[in-house]
């Protein structure tokens, strides 16, 4: 069964269970190839799921430095194990740990010139076909899917970060 016969199947099933709109079904099939496409890149450039979104997540970090204590924050891994993943990415050549100026004792990550140069390569085809997207709808058309997209990026954004916050029991405070 090829990926996206399974992606249909697992619609179907989805259907089944759930009502949405057209719109929601279709951001839904975004989100599984998007999955798809990082499990067939990190295979691609020879690193595991989790540790192809550690580098995603290192190579997005925008602003504020990320240390390994926040990068196993945002997998969900200990403090312990984010370090034994960030030896191994440093070792593989995938991350760079740099010391702040101001606070030596401060570890920040940044990838490899050689990790964003394989990842990219890697990506260009499908950018380049993105990109190439637009074109296909009127510049209404274009603010609109602009507007939607825009706006569920931010709703998953919220919902992700409802979903980490600690469960509050009623019996605590």
């Amino acid at each position: 069964m090829t990926g996206s016969e399974q992606a249909r199947r697992v619609e179907d099933t989805e259907r089944g269970r759930m009502s949405a709109e057209e719109l929601s079904w279709a951001l839904r099939g975004v989100n599984r190839a998007a999955a798809e496409v990082d499990q067939a890149v990190a295979g691609k450039v020879g690193l595991r799921l989790s540790d192809y979104a550690a580098v995603g997540h290192v190579m997005s970090q925008e602003g504020a430095p990320l240390g390994p204590a926040e990068l196993g924050k945002r997998l969900g891994i200990s403090t312990g194990s984010a370090t034994e993943l960030v030896d191994r990415l440093e070792r593989a050549g995938h991350v760079v740990r740099t010391r702040e100026d101001k606070d030596r004792r401060r570890v920040s990550l940044r990838p490899s010139e050689q990790a964003v140069e394989r990842i990219l390569t890697e990506l260009r085809p499908l950018f380049d076909a993105l990109d190439e997207l637009p074109a296909n709808f009127t510049a209404s058309e274009q603010a609109a899917i602009n507007r939607y997209l825009r706006l569920a990026a931010q709703q998953l954004t919220d919902f992700a970060e409802e979903l980490g916050e600690p469960t509050k029991h009623p019996h605590t405070r």
